[in-house]
């Protein structure tokens, strides 16, 4: 009686377990949040045959604050929401890969995303951004002093012994193990399907630009302004480096630029966070002398300007699009430093 029990249990368990496998390979899109077709639709232009020759290339206030529609018909906006330099060299590898055209890209990361890539376990790693060689790559070769990258943490490294855990870790995430998405099942309850499409098609109808914050005033302090120094992790800095040198390799001019803060913010950051940005800032410029650094690392539009702490509204969208058009402009049609003569007009 008792062992009957206990083989209908496992029974149980395994069907129910399988079920919940298949759910997890085969619908995405009904129990992750509303990053996830972002992210799935910028992985699906880098692998599909287009025309877009000139890319953008940064985090979520790159998604938000940069309107490829205003730049030209063969741009596209590959921010990714959490991203970091990291997913920026593999997107451009990715594109020159699959045998892409690359003009021209246009980078921009915020500081915090220098700092941590705080998403990468459940955004990148759980969206299958990355191939399975890929992330051995990265723990491997790219992240050589063995960094905890994703978290804030300072100089914390990991010890040589637990990479296999995190390679573990990293295969029963990309095979989409339940186990691994207990918190995504839980909250959705699998109803998130009729937002996520609708945020795919958005997303895809414009060019990879998306709204985050939506107020027309945000004096919030973002997440720079609550730190008090700067402490960049050196896999993430050399890996906007390796995205710098892929690029000088295949002819891409290169473009970075720093999307502004809220004034609130700006004003409170802390000294020694500010030199360390400036600091890293000067350092990119002199080691890289072919990208041009087209504004200062970090700069500021007034409140009136974000839809949240961190984010440009639809008004400070168009203005930053404005300037940066003029500054690309410049940059690949007009003799350098040349005025355009043009101004934004609210």
């Amino acid at each position: 009686m008792k062992s009957n029990l206990i083989k209908q249990v496992l029974a149980f368990s395994a069907i129910w377990f399988f079920l919940m496998y298949l759910i997890c390979l085969f619908l995405p899109f009904h129990y992750f949040n509303a990053e996830y077709p972002m992210w799935k639709s910028k992985m699906e232009v880098m692998e599909s045959n287009n025309t877009f020759s000139n890319l953008i290339i940064g985090d979520s206030r790159v998604v938000a604050g940069v309107n490829p529609d205003a730049l030209g018909s063969n741009y596209y906006n590959l921010a990714l929401g959490g991203g970091t330099p990291m997913e920026g060299y593999y997107s451009l590898k990715q594109m020159l890969n699959s045998g892409k055209k690359v003009d021209t890209i246009i980078v921009s990361y915020a500081p915090l995303h220098f700092e941590q890539s705080e998403m990468f376990w459940d955004r990148q790693v759980k969206y299958n951004f990355y191939e399975l060689d890929e992330i051995e790559e990265i723990f491997n070769e790219l992240n050589t002093e063995n960094e905890t990258f994703w978290e804030y943490e300072g100089d914390k490294n990991f010890e040589e012994s637990e990479k296999g855990s995190l390679m573990r870790r990293a295969y029963k995430t990309y095979f989409k193990f339940p186990t691994e998405l207990r918190t995504e099942l839980s909250k959705s309850f699998l109803l998130r399907g009729y937002t996520n499409y609708a945020v795919y098609n958005e997303i895809k109808n414009r060019r990879g630009c998306f709204d985050f914050g939506r107020a027309d005033f945000s004096n919030d302090l973002n997440v720079e302004a609550n730190r008090v120094q700067f402490v960049p992790k050196k896999v993430l800095v050399s890996s906007l480096e390796k995205m710098f040198e892929l690029a000088r390799e295949n002819d891409i001019i290169v473009m970075y630029t720093s999307l502004p803060m809220n004034q609130t913010s700006y004003n409170a950051l802390h000294s020694e966070y500010r030199n360390g940005v400036e600091q890293m800032n000067s350092y990119l410029k002199l080691k890289h002398p072919y990208v041009e650094f087209v504004n200062p690392a970090l700069v500021f539009y007034d409140d009136t300007y974000f839809g949240d702490a961190s984010h440009l509204n639809k008004k400070g969208r168009e203005r930053f699009t404005f300037e940066l058009k003029q500054l690309v402009t410049k940059k690949l049609f007009q003799v350098q430093n040349s005025l355009t003569g043009l101004e934004f007009q609210e």
